[in-house]
């Protein structure tokens, strides 16, 4: 069991150290050990690289494929994932990024990142109803940047045009999946404070009450009705 455990342990140093010349003890055969480790190396670093990158799509436009497959080896190394669902890995990308030396000077990464494990997330949420009767996947992802811009930029990156950051403002984004697919959609100031309040377990007579005092003049019923028929809320009896 030991000898087993301590095999184990030198070939994920070997494969995943970024040191030259480690190698995989115990390999022979008709390659070297080390053009066979690189091997190895090579297919478990783009294993991390595909599976963020089917995640984080946007983070991929926005900082380039080489950019990206950098922090994308670099998160696999710190941050190995502890499942058997390859699923979970890159929860923590958000944080990573904030601090990575390649994207900490791009403020609006962390939050984009928590946008996309946010639709991540909400894709393979449970079927059901949580606090306040919302969908199980719902997600309320709120930023200083324009999010929603920013991705539905990246969606169609060949098209010319920019986006002047400062001047678009914050954004809260709604992410739920009520049916098949995955919805986002940007949020009035009125409509946030509603499903932030719904969310934080407030009784909906609270929520409408947090809704129009950011917003006066909004409707907080028409909130709820298009909840109910979107199917992100279910109708309480």
């Amino acid at each position: 069991m030991h000898d087993a455990l301590g095999y184990q342990e030198s070939f994920v140093t070997a494969v995943l150290s970024p040191e030259e010349g480690r190698v995989i003890p115990g390999l022979s055969g008709s390659i070297s050990a080390a053009v066979a480790t690189a091997i190895y190396r090579n297919n478990i670093l783009e294993g991390f690289n595909e599976s963020l990158k089917n995640v984080y799509g946007a983070i991929f436009v926005l900082i380039g494929e080489d950019c990206f497959r950098e922090i994308a080896y670099s998160y696999g190394r710190s941050i190995p994932s502890l499942s058997g669902d390859r699923n979970a890995f890159g929860e923590h990308m958000p944080t990573f990024l904030a601090h990575h030396p390649l994207t900490r000077e791009l403020a609006y990464l962390p939050d984009m990142a928590r946008l996309e494990w946010a639709s991540h997330e909400a894709y393979s949420a449970a079927e059901n109803f949580i606090v306040n009767g919302l969908h199980a996947s719902l997600h309320l992802v709120e930023s200083s940047y324009p999010l929603m811009a920013l991705w539905q930029l990246c969606q169609h990156p060949d098209a010319e045009g920019t986006l002047d950051l400062d001047a678009l403002g914050g954004d809260s984004v709604l992410i739920v999946r009520p049916q098949e697919n995955v919805l986002m959609r940007s949020l009035s100031p009125g409509e946030a404070a509603w499903y932030r309040a719904l969310l934080e377990g407030y009784p909906p007579d609270q929520a409408a009450a947090a809704a129009r005092t950011v917003e006066p003049d909004c409707d907080p019923m028409l909130y709820w009705e298009t909840a109910v028929g979107d199917g992100v809320l279910q109708q309480q009896h």
